[in-house]
């Protein structure tokens, strides 16, 4: 399995059950339907009910596009540099860096106490993300799924629907991942 469809599969946990469903609008074959089966198979026990939305890719255009369709919590998953290496006794291993952020579109006309506890929801929701992953680890493909140090920092894109939040960003970190 790709790394791409690994990091999906695995986020995908962090999200409603219905956030989950709302990702696969148009069936573009079997590989399709394969991966909305797999996603809608992972297991309820670390979905956030709050988060409404998912999000996962880099275009800025699409991102900005499904944002804009966006009414609560939403999880954007986006992904940028592999990292790889090889040691003393010839085992390569890649670090995939990665950005998940935790926000919501917010009005124009809040005022600065409800930004804070917005605020606030989206750091929780993030953190609680962290401590589930920071202990994840996929045995089949030696892959830790976090690799600390990380950043997390707040998170406001007036471009993409006002949003705000938190991102964190870390190192996906495995052997052989690509």
């Amino acid at each position: 399995m790709s790394v791409l469809k690994k990091i999906f599969l695995y986020s995908s946990q962090f999200v409603s059950r219905e956030a989950a469903k709302n990702l696969f609008v148009l069936n573009s074959g079997p590989d399709y339907v394969k991966l909305q089966q797999e996603v809608l198979a992972v297991p309820d026990t670390c979905r956030n009910n709050d988060i409404t939305d998912f999000i996962f890719g880099v275009d800025d255009r699409a991102v900005s596009q499904r944002i804009s369709q966006v009414k609560g919590l939403y999880l954007f998953v986006d992904y940028s540099a592999i990292t790889s290496s090889i040691n003393s006794i010839d085992v390569k291993t890649d670090s995939f860096h990665v950005a998940m952020t935790i926000a919501r579109p917010s009005p124009e006309n809040q005022d600065q106490a409800t930004e804070m506890l917005w605020q606030d929801r989206a750091l929780d929701a993030i953190t609680a993300i962290r401590r589930q992953m920071r202990d994840d680890f996929d045995e089949g493909n030696p892959v830790f799924w976090f690799k600390f140090p990380s950043t997390m920092q707040p998170f406001v894109a007036h471009a993409l629907a006002n949003s705000i939040g938190w991102t964190m960003e870390f190192d996906i970190h495995g052997i052989d991942m690509v």
